[in-house]
C-alpha cells in the first residue's frame, strides 16, 4: 500500500466504532487509486503504441486468445536466458510489451483489469510494476482460505509469471502462462 493511501486512511469518512476505516473502504480506495492514475495510463499507452512493431518482430498473428500465451512463453524462453537476464532486459519492448500482452489476454478472456500503484514504495519492488486483477465488484467471489487478506482477488504480475518460467526446467511447465487463467475460477 502506498504511503499516500495509508496517510489518507485516517481522514476517510467510512470509519468504524474504533475510528479506523473499515477493510472494505480501504480495499476499495486502494483499488480506485491503482485503477486510475498517470503512471498506469502512461505505461498502457506506451505498450499499446509499441504493440504493432513488437507483433511484427515476433511473428505477427497475435490474437489475444488463451492459446497465444504458449507463444509468449516460447518467446520469453527463447530470448531470455535467466532471471538475471530478465531483470537486465525488464524495461525493453520485448519484455514490457510481452507483459502487456499477457495482461491483455487475462483482461479479454477473464474480465480482469489493469492496475498499478500510483506511488510505489521503494521497499516493495512489485508495487512499481503493473498487474491485472478481477474488478472490485467481484471482491466477494474470492475468499482467502486462511482468512488473513480481506481482498483475496487473484492478481497477476506478468513479469512475475516470466520469472516462474525461467525458474522451471525448460521441459517442465509448458503452458504455465495459460494455466494461470485457472486462478480466476468461474466467478
Amino acid at each position: 500500500m502506498s504511503d499516500e493511501i495509508r496517510d489518507r486512511m485516517d481522514d476517510h469518512e467510512d470509519e468504524g466504532e474504533d475510528g479506523k476505516e473499515d477493510d472494505h473502504a480501504v480495499a476499495e480506495r486502494i483499488d480506485e487509486a491503482h485503477a486510475d492514475n498517470p503512471r498506469l495510463t502512461a505505461w498502457l499507452d506506451e505498450q499499446r503504441g509499441g504493440f504493432e512493431d513488437w507483433s511484427r518482430r515476433h511473428g505477427g498473428g497475435w490474437d489475444f486468445r488463451e492459446s497465444s500465451l504458449d507463444r509468449v512463453e516460447a518467446l520469453i524462453r527463447e530470448h531470455v536466458t535467466s532471471v538475471e537476464d530478465l531483470f537486465a532486459h525488464e524495461h525493453t519492448p520485448l519484455v514490457q510489451v510481452a507483459c502487456w500482452y499477457v495482461g491483455e489476454v487475462h483482461n479479454r478472456t477473464r474480465g480482469t483489469q489493469w492496475r498499478m500503484d500510483p506511488d510505489p514504495a521503494d521497499t516493495h519492488p512489485w508495487s512499481g510494476r503493473p498487474y491485472v486483477i478481477v474488478p472490485f465488484t467481484r471482491l466477494y467471489a474470492y475468499e482467502d482460505p486462511e482468512g488473513i487478506d480481506y481482498d483475496a482477488r487473484p492478481r497477476h504480475h506478468p513479469l512475475s509469471s516470466f520469472l516462474t518460467l525461467l525458474r522451471e526446467d525448460v521441459t517442465v511447465g509448458r503452458g504455465s502462462l495459460r494455466s494461470e487463467l485457472d486462478d480466476y475460477g468461474h466467478a
